[in-house]
């Protein structure tokens, strides 16, 4: 009786460490469909998307919304900009401050692009209930304990450039 109780945990483990991998090489290939159908990586996609949808976005807000540091929103924008996708305008009242708006070349991108702009997985995350979000966030958080050699410092790296 106790190997078969082995035997199911043991298929469990086996099962969800499948499920990781449907959801990487999905998250990869929804990724290489964005570069091939547009020029861009998914992470410019999104901001371009973000943008979109909030002309005159600021960069600390585009961060923010993205889950990601400062420098590495700056550093995106930048290229953004440098293909004419997006242009930056400084405040008049604060010159510190810098609005991002949409060129019409980056709206043709962003009709070219495969959906969701967001990506597959923030994507579906988006779509589970409060309660499924909190048992994962909870599940993930245990596993993270358990693992060995974490990287703390990717919660604030994009998906697409890991």
């Amino acid at each position: 009786m106790q190997d078969k109780k082995q035997d199911d945990e043991a298929r469990v483990d086996i099962e969800v460490l499948k499920q990781f991998r449907v959801i990487f090489k999905s998250v990869r290939k929804h990724f290489q469909a964005i570069e091939d159908a547009c020029g861009v990586s998914g992470a410019q996609l999104w901001a371009l998307s973000r943008i979109a949808a909030e002309p005159g976005l600021r960069v600390s807000d585009l961060a923010r919304g993205l889950a990601i540091h400062q420098s590495t929103a700056s550093n995106l924008i930048e290229k953004l900009v440098e293909q004419g996708l997006v242009s930056r305008e400084r405040s008049s009242r604060d010159q510190r401050v810098v609005h991002l708006s949409i060129s019409s070349l980056g709206e043709t991108v962003l009709g070219r692009a495969p959906g969701p702009f967001q990506g597959l997985l923030p994507d579906a995350l988006s779509k589970l209930s409060p309660a499924q979000l909190d048992a994962l966030h909870e599940s993930l958080d245990v596993l993270l304990k358990l693992m060995a050699d974490i990287e703390p410092g990717a919660v604030h790296m994009l998906l697409g450039e890991m």
